[in-house]
């Protein structure tokens, strides 16, 4: 099938999916330019989905503008494995990815850190992260293939992942409760949804890092995840990119994409934030703040 005819199927496509007119999803149809295939699916069992948001949430969080090689969260790809998904990290990162997840509680913090009930099996060169309280689990390994360290307990802190290795403490409890909060603000379904999907295509979110090897990403709460970038792909570039691959399958039509700007857009009812900024903020510098991050990872 012709390039224009692909087009204008996804153009309609996103029409019949957001409350966009058809003008702007032609638009934005045109400028998508990434074909992954047709691998990239869901997980139907709601524990996973949870899991792999949680993950994308907690990276996000914890990595803000400290990538390496421009992997967004960490990951280089993303493979489903039947209801589960492989993750293979970027070798830099991989050490940090496993440490953030990884439940510990931090006196200095008062809190747990990392996803209450994470637990860890395997080998060095391939990790499995699975949940305690259900089927769901991520199995992690690197692209090189060399083998990852898992994490020693800082000042203040405690492994909770090691000292209750079968179940959840009573403080990742409350934690993990709060997280799957029925009564929260924000819509659970759409945000586990969306920021899995986020984990499961690296691919599409990277190219916000590659231009410099690092962008920025954060939360403001537990319901939503926002990327900010200054260099290569504009906004309605990645929305056309991720709503080619799905991203609003299934999503309310007046909740799936919302075009605020040249240079930002909301998914999913603001769960799913991309603000681009308008010149690039890092010029000549951007080598050396590349640099400055490298060695952050190296001692």
């Amino acid at each position: 099938m012709s390039r224009s005819r692909n087009t204008t199927r996804l153009a309609k496509k996103i029409r019949d999916q957001s409350s966009l007119k058809l003008p702007t999803a032609s638009r934005l149809a045109q400028q998508a330019n990434v074909y992954l295939g047709s691998s990239i699916k869901d997980s139907s069992n709601p524990h996973q989905r949870r899991l792999e948001a949680h993950m994308a949430h907690v990276l996000a969080s914890n990595f803000q503008d400290r990538q390496l090689n421009g992997a967004l969260l960490g990951v280089r790809k993303a493979e489903p494995e039947g209801q589960s998904l492989r993750l293979t990290l970027e070798p830099g990162m991989a050490d940090e990815v496993i440490r953030e997840l990884l439940p510990r509680f931090d006196h200095v913090y008062g809190g747990v850190r990392g996803i209450p009930g994470l637990r860890v099996q395997g080998s060095g060169r391939q990790f499995v992260l699975r949940d305690a309280d259900s089927s769901a689990y991520v199995t992690v390994t690197r692209t090189d293939g060399a083998p990852t360290r898992l994490p020693s307990a800082r000042d203040g802190e405690v492994l909770l992942w090691k000292r209750v290795p079968g179940g959840l403490s009573r403080d990742e409890r409350q934690e993990a409760d709060a997280w799957a909060n029925r009564r929260a603000l924000v819509n659970l379904r759409i945000r586990d949804v969306l920021l899995s999907r986020i984990l499961r295509r690296p691919q599409l979110v990277n190219r916000t890092a590659e231009p410099h090897g690092f962008a920025n990403c954060y939360t403001h709460h537990s319901g939503d995840l926002v990327i900010e970038w200054c260099c290569g792909d504009t906004v309605e570039t990645l929305c056309g990119n991720l709503l080619a691959h799905g991203f609003a399958d299934g999503l309310p039509r007046e909740k799936a994409i919302e075009l605020v700007s040249r240079h930002s857009a909301h998914l999913g009812d603001r769960t799913v934030i991309l603000n681009r900024h308008s010149s690039c903020l890092y010029g000549r510098e951007a080598e050396e703040v590349a640099q400055h991050i490298r060695k952050r990872y190296e001692s």
